[in-house]
């Protein structure tokens, strides 16, 4: 398809996830600006390592931090009757706490070990009546900030939080839970495919463990023990992100080109880069620097990864792709101008992998279908259309059940005097003779060269007698050789083995008395 066709082919799909992404951010908008008193103007009582140049400061402020910093910040506010809620949508820091009127109502981390690691999860705390201050003492290792306006809301607007609360908290959790989840199913589905979806399939699941990792970048730790601990989980989890792509890169073209292009090999080889430069960070200061920078190399890969899968020509992994794109594409826009709004990328990842779960069913089913049909075609008889006597082994008996055991009389002679292309066409004229008298749940099965069993469903040996009879007599009238065979009949006992050889006997019995007729 030409580029122009395959927009028109994906424009139903590129719509709904443009309309889904927008959802999301709108969503996000809204939870973030719940109505209430913004609290703007703070006056500075203390600044460690005077980050700020005057006793006002305005919100949202954000700082980033060479060396480990404190301020304490307060703020009027007009008394009232009744009780409100402080909403916090985002703190930045690795230690806060919160008072009214110098009584502690909140905090988060530890007073004694600031190496707690928060800014995606929103915080909502309850100020009593009658406050006439609010204050907060705001910690940091490497950032510190209020980076969207504190606001003190009434309870209707609760719901706001709840919701923000839901989906930078809950859904965070629910979307690790799903990444290790499909981590699981990709790994062991792949063990039974071929060797190159094998391959694919295990890269795209070493991807979705990494994109776990990395969203243990956005929860909430109350502690991370140290500067270099947090230094340490920070490069686990961040890089783990970039090695995600290389490995996702990899996936999606050996799985769907076959190959990887140059432009593949140049991608992966600039996501291990960023991943080797990010390790070799000396401080938090650093690394937190670099990380932004390289919010160019995330919109270059949300490019890719859009291009790729627009060429896979399917509309629902397409669809949930590009909004994976778009996410990514936003955060990418967040980092590189430390925009302060939440990070989308997590839903970004869900998405792709549900796509590739959609993608992996088909394959999967496919490949089920494929087995099927490859193992039906291992019990059928390619000439008459018969069964092979391997179906036995599949088949349950009870003793309801009739097996006949036939044998064609006189069929060497057959192939010796006419040719074995008469022969076959009279073991196929047999076969369709017996079918056309027998119920369709009947099995017929070929034993070998002349021989066939038919196991006939819940019948008495009367009646399957009477049946065959007619179908000798059939068979011997619709062909000018009149072909002739011999059966023996007996209910199901014991085991089909037995059965068999009891059945046997009693169709060379038949066959003794055909002879010396």
């Amino acid at each position: 398809m030409k580029q122009l066709e395959l927009l028109k082919y994906y424009s139903k799909v590129l719509f709904l996830s443009t309309l889904a992404f927008l959802g999301l951010f709108l969503l996000f908008r809204w939870a973030l600006n719940a109505h209430g008193v913004q609290l703007l103007s703070w006056q500075v009582l203390s600044d460690e390592n005077r980050l700020f140049q005057a006793q006002n400061v305005t919100a949202p402020f954000y700082k980033l931090l060479r060396k480990p910093s404190t301020v304490i910040l307060t703020t009027t506010v007009e008394k009232t009757s009744k009780p409100l809620y402080l909403y916090l949508p985002q703190v930045s820091g690795s230690f806060w706490a919160v008072y009214s009127n110098d009584h502690l109502i909140g905090s988060m981390g530890f007073r004694n070990d600031r190496t707690g690691h928060f800014w995606y999860k929103p915080f909502l705390l309850e100020v009593p009546a009658n406050t006439e201050s609010i204050t907060i003492e705001l910690s940091g290792i490497y950032e510190l900030g209020l980076d969207i306006v504190p606001r003190l809301i009434e309870e209707k607007e609760r719901f706001r939080f709840s919701v923000l609360n839901f989906l930078c908290d809950n859904f965070l959790n629910i979307s690790m839970g799903l990444c290790v989840t499909l981590f699981l199913v990709l790994y062991l589905v792949s063990r039974s495919m071929p060797q190159n979806k094998r391959r694919s399939n295990r890269l795209f699941a070493i991807s979705t463990l990494l994109a776990a990792l990395w969203m243990l970048d956005l929860i909430t730790l109350s502690s991370m023990y140290s500067v270099g601990g947090m230094l340490l989980l920070r490069k686990i989890f961040v890089t783990s992100a970039y090695f995600g792509f290389a490995c996702l890169f990899t996936a999606v073209s050996l799985g769907f080109f076959e190959k990887l292009s140059r432009i593949d090999l140049a991608m992966i080889f600039l996501n291990l880069s960023a991943a080797i430069v990010l390790w070799f960070a000396p401080d938090n200061y650093t690394f937190k620097l670099t990380t932004s920078r390289f919010g160019l190399v995330l919109l270059l890969n949300a490019f890719h990864i859009g291009y790729k899968i627009f060429h896979s020509y399917s509309k629902i992994l397409f669809g949930f792709s590009f909004f994976f794109v778009l996410t990514v594409a936003f955060d990418a826009f967040i980092l590189l101008f430390n925009v302060k709004f939440k990070l989308l990328s997590n839903f970004g990842v869900v998405s792709l992998f549900f796509g590739f779960s959609y993608n992996l069913v088909l394959e999967y089913r496919e490949m089920m279908v494929q087995a099927t049909v490859s193992h039906m075609r291992s019990l059928v008889d390619p000439l008459t259309g018969a069964y092979n006597r391997g179906i036995l082994v599949e088949t349950a008996f009870n003793e309801k059940d009739c097996f006949v055991y036939l044998d064609l009389n006189s069929f060497k002679q057959i192939n010796d005097t006419h040719g074995h292309e008469v022969g076959d066409k009279i073991l196929v004229l047999l076969v369709n003779t017996i079918r056309a008298k027998i119920k369709q749940n009947d099995i017929v099965v070929r034993m070998g060269g002349d021989e066939f069993l038919v196991i006939v469903r819940d019948c008495d040996p009367v009646s399957v007698k009477k049946l065959f009879d007619e179908a000798l007599v059939e068979f011997q009238n619709s062909h000018e050789l009149k072909p002739t065979f011999s059966y023996g009949i007996k209910r199901f006992e014991g085991s089909y083995q037995q059965t068999l050889r009891a059945v046997d006997t009693e169709m060379y019995r038949m066959k003794a008395e055909f002879k010396r007729s």
